[in-house]
């Protein structure tokens, strides 16, 4: 039943994406609900499989081709270069080792391209930009709402969507029980839940129908926050905690009366919680695990990220002109994955390009008007999650994981420069 849903969402995608008026402008909308499909893929060929975002993806491609379609914007130079460099490194190791992995890379790392070049050929006015980020956080909250009730009622999750259900294991342990998400396919889904804080506040100050209600706004808060808590994914922690105190340090009070107080008491309130709870040392194992400093009782992973992420670095120091794709495996972090698969150039473009980017925002930020001071803190949140998770995590190797990234990034460009363009005009 859950696949024959797949398969018709994705069919009414792909006829409204090629056949209707404002096909490119709501193909977006398509990707971003797709993001709650989580695993789920098509295998049109044995080994070769295709998430509904990619055949939405390439959809839009063809449609602008067909349509010769408007062209807003040009591309960035940080995205075009990372562009040739991919186009490049693929062919080289089309010519002189070929292997499936370097196809499953490049064909997950060129959606960035493919992206960003669907968005040239849409306009981002104020209206569209608040609208996309409102499907963002159904589909977020969803994930979180699903989650939640897999938490608490296994069984009957597993009897909808075919998986095993897993026992939950006591809490006195030392050791931090963590919500896997099975519906979705692993925790991996709570990487998608931490952008839902910055939009809140975005759709907040819209006076937005869905959030309008102060109990709605909670209630969309503390699930989402208890979500992200279940999972027991530790840089989602940190990027929650980093985008609270940015909320309380930099947001003006006067956008939003009582906004900062909201905020700090969110937040002392989730640290206290998990304070209270016996898994503190987790939630501090990742602070210590920044620093170098891992503390094994806690933390059964970031020693071999860590490993991981020397063997990148090394490779980047013998190599600093790639290994080629799919030769890295999985390193948990895109830059350093990028940086030693094609290239030290294209893994500091991959970086700088986002980081950048969001200090020409906050610039914005500090003299735009009070209409659009809200939309431009929001856009410096939502890339501080793209850059932390670009940096900390691996997510390109998992179209469903990267995408969600490549969306949100090519959403604040678009609309950033197009409202430069209307401020230069």
């Amino acid at each position: 039943m859950i696949n024959l849903l797949v398969i018709l969402f994705t069919l009414a995608g792909v006829r409204s994406i090629l056949l209707t008026k404002n096909g490119l402008e709501n193909s977006l909308k398509f990707i971003i609900f797709a993001f709650v499909l989580g695993y789920r893929t098509f295998e049109p060929f044995p080994g070769l499989k295709l998430h509904p975002i990619e055949l939405f993806i390439y959809a839009c491609i063809i449609r602008i081709i067909i349509s010769n379609a408007v062209k807003y914007r040009e591309m960035s130079i940080g995205i075009s270069m990372l562009g040739i460099f991919s186009i490049a490194y693929f062919f080289i190791d089309l010519l002189t080792g070929y292997h499936f992995m370097v196809l499953l890379e490049f064909k997950n790392a060129f959606l960035l391209i493919f992206i960003f070049f669907i968005t040239q050929h849409i306009h981002f006015s104020k209206s569209y930009f608040v609208l996309l980020l409102k499907y963002y956080l159904m589909a977020a909250s969803l994930i979180s709402i699903l989650g939640i009730i897999e938490y608490l009622f296994p069984s009957f999750m597993s009897s909808i969507f075919g998986f095993e259900s897993e026992p939950i294991n006591n809490f006195e342990s030392v050791f931090f029980s963590r919500l896997a998400f099975l519906f979705w396919g692993s925790h991996l889904a709570a990487n998608l839940i931490a952008p839902v804080f910055p939009i809140l506040l975005l759709l907040k100050v819209e006076k937005d129908s869905i959030i309008k209600n102060n109990y709605v706004l909670t209630f969309l808060v503390i699930v989402n926050l208890f979500a992200i808590y279940l999972s027991g994914n530790r840089i989602s922690w940190l990027i929650i905690t980093i985008l609270l105190f940015a909320t309380i340090t930099q947001y003006r009070s006067s956008l939003i009366p009582y906004m900062k107080p909201y905020a700090l008491f969110i937040t002392i309130a989730f640290v206290a919680y998990i304070y209270s709870q016996p898994v503190e040392g987790r939630y501090i194992s990742t602070f210590k695990a920044l620093t170098g400093n891992i503390d094994t009782r806690y933390d059964s992973s970031s020693g071999e990220r860590i490993v991981r992420a020397n063997i990148a670095i090394n490779s980047i120091f013998e190599k600093p002109f790639g290994t080629g794709w799919g030769s890295q495996g999985w390193v948990h972090s895109d830059v350093l994955q990028i940086g030693a698969s094609i290239g030290v150039i294209p893994g500091l473009i991959l970086f700088l390009t986002p980081l950048f980017l969001l200090f020409r925002i906050y610039k914005f930020y500090l003299l735009a008007s009070p209409d659009n001071q809200t939309d431009f803190f929001v856009c410096c949140g939502l890339l501080i999650f793209v850059i932390i998770s670009l940096s900390l995590n691996g997510n390109i190797m998992k179209v469903q994981s990267g995408v969600p990234l490549l969306v949100l990034w090519a959403i604040i460009d678009g609309y950033y420069r197009s409202y430069s363009q209307i401020r230069s005009n």
